[in-house]
């Protein structure tokens, strides 16, 4: 899964354990700092749910952790909320508190609340971890999650049924919504609307809020396009219930529930680099020196899921269930966000999102080479240690 085309492809497995065997040399001249954790102490992540985290609750659920002696814990947050809990090792149970509720933190958040000791590891979007990153966190990413596949994307840009969107002016006089998240949503709302011809130096107006009415909607001008960025998921379904919102850019989990009243335009491979949509798993350098065993194992686990995905059927991967249970969705070509076996980072995917994020001033303009906060290492160990050959590398599985 996810061949991107790009001139850098992500890691080969042939080059990657090569690599490895550097890494293992040098590790002995590693300094051990930070938190060691004990024998049997839980090693905690913070989670959001979604597409692009969901198999990792899958393997949680299953206890594929438990099965190589881990004990791991996940913690979320619901919306609106700054409480942490410990996510039930049952996605029945977890979705009971509402799935379009729960685990809804953004990854900045989790990042702070890593580095408030409330969890080890993070599960974080692309552009948080940019972000982060830019921000002076000394934070590095072990492995990549899923990620948007390319000519199958998992996000969407949607139009009310009845609206035209077929030159500049047809976005004039309407609301465009992007969900709370990091950046990265922002950033492709904005590509998509300059890929449309809207200029957003001249004609986009950026709104603090939604209308709280279709009336006081009436009142914005008809010469300007209005963007709502960072809209909490219940403000967005009021806004989209009561007509205010007209469009946007969304993720394809919500899009089938709302076909009924809106178009999909474009996909967002239609405008940008889909793979640049990404999640990763992260935590800071000096956890990961001072737990590389029990890290590794844990990537062992992950890969182990990963394969075991990739070899069921179509029809077993888009039977449709519950959020976090379901595997792939075939939307009229469309999926849900995959996972790469090996699961390494490309850091030039991260390169490519930095730019955009620089070109739409969510971070510094000074250019930071985001492979120096990438680290493949524990990756190559866990698959050197399951023996995955060259022939797993890159197993692409349609949906």
């Amino acid at each position: 899964m996810g061949n991107s085309g790009l001139p850098v492809k992500r890691t080969s497995l042939a080059c990657a354990l090569l690599l490895l065997s550097a890494v293992e040399m040098s590790a002995g001249d590693i300094p051990v700092a930070g938190k060691r954790l004990k024998p049997g102490e839980a090693i905690k992540v913070g989670f959001f749910h979604g597409g692009r985290t969901d198999l990792l609750l899958r393997l949680y659920e299953h206890g594929g952790f438990a099965r190589k002696g881990l004990n791991v814990e996940f913690y979320a947050a619901k919306l609106r909320s700054t409480e942490y809990q410990l996510v039930p090792q049952s996605i029945e149970e977890f979705d009971r508190g509402g799935t379009d509720k729960v685990g809804k933190t953004k990854g900045s958040e989790l990042i702070d609340g890593m580095f408030d000791g409330k969890f080890d590891l993070a599960m974080v979007g692309e552009s948080s971890f940019i972000h982060s990153v830019y921000a002076g966190k000394p934070i590095v990413a072990i492995a990549e999650l899923g990620h948007d596949v390319k000519g199958q994307a998992g996000h969407v840009f949607l139009m009310r049924k009845g609206l035209k969107a077929d030159k500049p002016q047809d976005y004039f006089g309407k609301v465009l919504v992007s969900r709370r998240a990091g950046p990265g949503d922002a950033v492709f709302l904005r590509e998509y609307l300059e890929h449309a011809g809207v200029s957003l130096a001249d004609d986009a107006v950026y709104l603090a809020a939604l209308p709280k009415s279709l009336a006081e909607k009436e009142r914005l001008p008809k010469n300007k396009v209005f963007l709502a960025e960072d809209v909490y998921e219940d403000d967005m379904r009021r806004g989209m219930n009561n007509g205010v919102i007209d469009g946007g850019y969304f993720h394809l989990m919500g899009v089938p529930k709302n076909a009924a009243d809106f178009n999909v335009v474009k996909s967002l491979d239609d405008f940008a680099n889909p793979e640049m949509s990404l999640a990763l798993l992260i935590c800071t350098r000096e956890f990961l020196n001072a737990n590389r065993e029990s890290l590794t194992l844990l990537l062992e686990a992950y890969i182990e899921r990963i394969k075991l995905e990739h070899g069921l059927s179509y029809e077993e991967r888009t039977k449709p269930r519950d959020k976090g249970l379901q595997m792939a969705l075939d939307f009229g070509g469309l999926n849900y966000p995959q996972y790469d076996l090996p699961p390494t980072i490309n850091a030039e995917l991260l390169n490519q999102m930095a730019r955009l994020l620089r070109k739409h001033r969510f971070v510094g303009a000074n250019e930071v080479q985001m492979g120096h906060y990438v680290d493949n290492s524990l990756v190559l160990a866990a698959l050197k240690k399951l023996n995955i050959t060259e022939k797993d590398d890159h197993r692409r599985s349609k949906f």
